[in-house]
């Protein structure tokens, strides 16, 4: 047996039609971890090498969650490509504030310092990625690789 209520709302959707009860809501609820749509569309942004385009985006997105150290990073790291170090610096710092272990936010700031010449800040930077990933990974390697470019492009001067 169909309880009332239940009953009642289908007979609502069927009134409404099929696109209605097929259609999903859109999402305005910001992610726990990301800050929301803003952030996953800056990312797209990011990822299409529109770093201008994604920094009022992830704006939003720190806005909304100013808790998470990945749309804090990705912030840098958009304020970084755009060529605005010194707020690419302060973001990164917010980001690692929030948690100190944040790999990303660990090599984006290396780069930035290889990228402002301050090659020991980023090797301070390529230690803690040592330690807290001892068999390598991803932002460790980023790091090295970005080191050693640094180090044989200045070999050439």
């Amino acid at each position: 047996m169909i309880r009332p209520l239940t009953a009642a709302l289908a007979a609502l959707l069927l009134l409404a039609g099929p696109a209605v009860a097929m259609t999903p809501a859109p999402s305005t609820e910001a992610s726990p971890v990301t800050g929301g749509s803003d952030y996953d569309k800056a990312v797209a942004l990011i990822d299409d090498e529109r770093y201008a385009e994604a920094i009022p985006l992830l704006e939003l997105a720190v806005k909304k969650n100013p808790k998470s150290p990945d749309a804090w990073s990705q912030l840098g790291y958009a304020s970084r490509k755009s060529g605005n170090w010194k707020a690419g610096e302060g973001y990164y710092a917010k980001a690692l504030a929030l948690d100190p272990d944040h790999q990303e936010a660990i090599e984006y700031l290396g780069e930035l310092y290889l990228e402002t010449n301050r090659p020991d800040e980023a090797k301070a930077q390529l230690a803690k990625l040592v330690k807290l990933c001892p068999d390598g990974c991803e932002a460790r390697s980023e790091l090295e690789e970005a080191m050693e470019a640094y180090a044989r492009k200045n070999k050439k001067k």
